[in-house]
């Protein structure tokens, strides 16, 4: 309907297309073309409105009628073919009564034989006579509509309980008032902190995922988050940390010499050992408490997001939900977030003295340290063999030097002059070997010794203290009403 008559009003033809326009976007929706063969298929607005909403036609079924009035039965022999505009569930021909044969009297039966007896005369339609005739097309759209249900079914099963077990988690939320006045407020307080410090120990442990009705998500989450941090993060920083980051061999030179005094030295320092080890050892205490840091914010995101979980646990068949209560909310986070601040120094204390610990005793005795001959004839096999120098050796000619020795003045700063002796190369990869053994060792103990102290002065603790220190800061009678004041407007929901 293009222009409005009588009564009806100026817009009915854009109201009319809105109408069926609402119904066809669906992609669950068959669309059924209906479209005059008399005319240009190009005109037709049943093709032009399906072509919005479905533009490479898998779902329309086209319908072709007044067949009997195409004065080209070519142009709609190809059109039901499909030539003109291509549909994957293709067309069908039919043959309606016009309004004389209506008035006139004629049945649908009569209409039906008259339409069967219109093809059959037909030739050009002959190949085509399965796709000719109401009956057919009925049997056609029975085919399609059940084909199309089946393929449907599961996804709007799956969406219906999807949009259903959200309605029961929204209606959750709301809490059960009858039962709610049977428990009174203090009970339904501690039940609502108990449920929510029991998420918290959930999401540590892995447990969350037995809870929720969706699918897993594709990340980590929880504790898991928290053995990222140990392993993937912390450990193999510290493994590729390089036992000599920061030391040149002219810094192991120098500090084998002062460790030997004013005396020669015969063998390699063990004070230059325990100095340079002791060095590089204190060097991991800096990423051994941005460990501590990132646990201590992975906590704090732990205690944020327990909130949330509260309305999965509703659906088991418990009361009351945090999101419901914006100052209980509000303050089981910040009694939350103190319990985990508080336990960030003992742990950084327990990390500072666990470096400390390597630092203040170095255990030549370990099992594990290549150290004595073993390190030097590590040295001795990887090195090449040097024929001693001429000057080693002493030379065979006059000296021409005067005979009156000077001594230079001493420098303010003196360091070792020259390229290093053999001796000096030897001592040096000797010592260069023995370090890197033992710091290999203290890495291994770090990377081990770290996650436990955190683990115990950290999460273990905040989660063995966070039910206490949430009843002692809230279960307080004056507090109690303020805690378990609803918002006026139940479809506030505001983010944990």
């Amino acid at each position: 309907m293009r222009v409005p008559t009588g009564d009806q009003p100026k817009d009915i033809s854009k109201r009319i297309q809105d109408l069926v326009k609402k119904y066809v976007a669906s992609s669950n929706t068959l669309i059924l073309a209906v479209s005059a063969a008399n005319v240009d298929l190009a005109t037709s607005d049943a093709l032009a409105l399906a072509r919005e909403v479905d533009p490479q036609g898998q779902r329309t079924v086209g319908v072709l009628t007044k067949l009997d009035l195409a004065e080209e039965q070519s142009t709609a022999f190809e059109a039901l073919a499909g030539e003109v505009y291509p549909l994957r569930l293709g067309y069908t021909a039919v043959v309606c009564r016009n309004d004389k044969s209506s008035q006139a009297g004629m049945t649908f039966e009569d209409a039906l034989k008259e339409e069967h007896d219109f093809f059959t005369r037909q030739q050009r339609f002959q190949p085509l006579l399965s796709q000719c005739g109401i009956p057919n097309l009925a049997q056609r759209l029975q085919f399609l509509l059940l084909n199309h249900i089946r393929e449907a079914l599961p996804s709007l099963r799956t969406n219906v309980q999807q949009v259903a077990g959200k309605c029961r988690e929204e209606l959750a939320t709301l809490g059960d008032e009858n039962l709610e006045k049977q428990m009174g407020q203090g009970p339904l307080l501690l039940h609502l902190i108990s449920c929510y410090v029991r998420h918290f120990g959930d999401l540590l442990e892995g447990r969350i995922e037995h809870r929720l009705q969706e699918p897993p998500p594709a990340k980590l989450v929880g504790g898991a988050r928290i053995h990222h941090i140990f392993h993937r993060v912390f450990a193999q920083e510290i493994l590729q940390f390089d036992a000599f980051t920061g030391l040149s061999d002219m810094d192991i030179r120098v500090a084998m010499r002062n460790a030997a005094g004013p005396k020669p030295q015969l063998f390699v320092p063990e004070i230059a050992f325990e100095r340079m080890v002791k060095r590089q050892i204190q060097k991991l205490e800096d990423p051994a408490l941005q460990c501590v840091a990132l646990v201590f914010e992975e906590l704090k995101q732990l205690a944020s997001q327990s909130g949330l979980g509260c309305g999965q646990a509703l659906l088991q068949g418990e009361v009351g939900d945090l999101q419901r209560f914006p100052g209980l909310r509000e303050k089981v986070l910040e009694v939350a977030h103190g319990v985990i601040r508080r336990s960030l120094q003992p742990t950084h204390n327990m990390v500072s003295n666990l470096i400390r610990i390597e630092r203040e005793f170095i255990n030549v005795d370990h099992p594990d340290f290549i150290g004595g001959l073993r390190a030097m004839s590590c040295v001795q096999e990887t090195r090449p063999e040097t024929p001693p120098s001429a000057e080693a050796m002493g030379s065979r000619q006059p000296s021409q030097k005067e005979d009156v020795i000077r001594l230079p003045p001493v420098p303010l700063v003196v360091t070792p002059a020259g390229e290093p002796s053999e001796k000096e190369r030897m001592d040096t990869e000797l010592l260069k070997s023995l370090l890197l053994s033992y710091f290999t060792i203290v890495k291994r103990k770090i990377i081990d010794s770290v996650p436990k102290a955190i683990m115990h002065f950290m999460v273990n603790s905040v989660q063995e203290t966070l039910h206490a220190e949430c009843i002692s800061e809230l279960y307080k009678p004056d507090l109690i009403p303020h805690l378990l004041q609803e918002p006026e407007d139940p479809d506030q929901r505001v983010g944990f």
